[in-house]
């Protein structure tokens, strides 16, 4: 769980930055890119603690 959260959140991070480093830049399409690969790193973050939330359950 915890390598999945630390990942997740550095590809946010990374992808945002390189986003806004290419917007800056005025490489608008490449930032657009850079901006959706915010999207699956989100979506695994949101994966991860849903199924460790379901597992603490599960333990009850």
């Amino acid at each position: 769980m915890l390598v999945a959260r630390i990942g997740s959140i550095l590809g946010m991070a990374f992808s945002l930055a390189i986003g806004l480093l290419l917007l800056i830049g005025g490489f608008f399409l490449w930032s657009l890119i850079a901006f959706a690969a915010f999207l699956p790193s989100f979506g695994i973050m949101v994966y991860a603690e849903r199924k460790a939330a379901a597992d603490a359950l599960a333990k009850r």
